[in-house]
């Protein structure tokens, strides 16, 4: 009676282990089957995620990179959905992209479509792409660029930064635009000039070089050079020196010529230089001239 009932089960399990087998083959088959019944199209790649953090030298963090890649192993990883970290000090930028690629031996980032870098402290940088260099920590772009910070945006072809942003230069087509916070319906001041333009946000100064054009509605102001002085509290220009052919036209189309300017935002003055005799413009009732 026990054999028969030991037989009785064994057949029981093969049978069961045969079904089974039958059912996980005509899914696989149906699996592979296309919707009108050819063979369905195999994937060709599958997609990892992929996350890297690089140290230097001394032991400091450079760089941390994640996102999607179908090839991890090559030595050209292609990425999408990218996020990476680049270090300058402590505090890294943040930088998202649609797509990038990272050089594992020349330990280089290229990042394309919808890059967008921020700094802790609110620094903006937007561009279609960006090279990041994390043993030298520097950002580099030759595309198209726009850097936002407070009430001052910046836009112009080509930018090169240190990896915090503290440091910004753009190389040519530079449009400034300083709009004041507490005055927003006078309109903004808007520094154009062919470039270079480099702007230290420590230092709050920016260097504007080539046909270089200042103007708002108080007047414009002209030349070769401009270095323009940024007041953090205020958030204001506070100051402007102007070299080299220097032209100063106000609201009425009167210009005045000079070899140098130097315009005090605070006390509304304007003092030329150079050939010129210096001297203080004042309004009709007494008061310094404002210009900027």
């Amino acid at each position: 009676m026990t054999k028969k009932v030991l037989l009785a089960f064994v057949a029981f399990a093969l049978i069961y282990a045969g079904v089974i087998h039958l059912q996980v083959v005509m899914t696989t088959r149906v699996a592979n089957k296309a919707p009108g019944g050819g063979e369905a199209e195999k994937p060709s790649h599958k997609v990892y995620s992929f996350s890297f953090t690089k140290y230097g030298a001394d032991g400091a963090k450079e760089i941390e990179i994640e996102g999607d890649s179908a090839d991890i192993f090559t030595q050209n990883v292609l990425l999408m959905n990218v996020v990476a970290k680049a270090y300058a000090e402590e505090t890294p930028v943040t930088i998202t992209a649609d797509k990038g690629n990272y050089d594992k031996q020349a330990n280089e980032v290229h990042l394309k479509q919808n890059v967008v870098a921020t700094t802790q402290d609110g620094t903006r940088l937007l561009t279609d792409e960006l090279d990041i260099d994390p043993a030298k920590r520097m950002l580099a772009t030759e595309a198209n660029a726009e850097v936002t910070k407070d009430n001052i945006n910046i836009e112009g072809k080509g930018a090169t930064g240190d990896s915090n942003l503290k440091k910004v230069k753009f190389k040519k087509n530079v449009t400034v635009v300083i709009q004041d916070p507490d005055n927003k319906a006078s309109g903004p001041t808007v520094i154009t000039c062919d470039g270079p333009l480099l702007i230290d946000y420590d230092q709050n100064i920016a260097h504007f070089k080539d046909n270089v054009v200042a103007e708002d509605t108080r007047g414009k102001l002209g030349a070769d050079a401009m270095d323009v002085f940024y007041n953090k509290t205020s958030r204001r220009v506070s100051k402007i020196i102007a070299t080299g052919h220097v032209v100063i036209e106000n609201p009425d189309g009167n210009k005045t010529y000079s070899d140098n300017v130097i315009y005090l935002a605070d006390e509304g003055k304007v003092i030329l230089g150079g050939d010129t005799e210096a001297l203080y413009f004042e309004s009709q009732q007494g008061k310094p001239q404002e210009l900027f």
